[in-house]
């Protein structure tokens, strides 16, 4: 029997769940792109003709939303690619884990079958 053992256990992942989150992240973030946008355009008609203290007011609250959902569109992306970063180390270590596991039946199997050709030559 080989000196040393594989991990016998299988990851334990969801990746259906992860990916399901991943894409709603995704969609999320593609989502509040489109309404940041809308509003965007919308901000624009208003501003055509607008002046004084607090047009000045708006563009600068206009701003800091804009720059707000940008921000969160961009954490949400972020987030999405951790969550398919973890589930591609998953299948990494996964994969590892099944080859350690032949690797270690194929060590047993040479080791038994040395094994009977050694009896076989000493019984001879």
């Amino acid at each position: 029997m080989p000196s040393w053992n594989p991990n016998w256990s299988d990851v334990r992942w969801d990746w259906g769940a992860a990916d399901a989150a991943a894409r709603a992240l995704r969609h999320s973030a593609d989502k509040l792109d489109t309404l940041t946008d809308a509003r965007i355009r919308e901000a624009r008609n208003a501003q055509a003709e607008w002046r004084g203290r607090f047009r000045l007011q708006f563009d600068s609250e206009l701003e800091r939303l804009v720059r707000d959902a940008r921000n969160l569109a961009a954490q949400f992306r972020h987030k999405a690619d951790q969550i398919h970063g973890a589930s591609q180390r998953a299948r990494e270590e996964q994969r590892h884990r099944e080859h350690e596991r032949r690797r270690w039946w194929d060590e047993k199997r040479r080791e038994e079958e040395e094994e009977r050709r050694r009896r076989q030559l000493s019984s001879t």
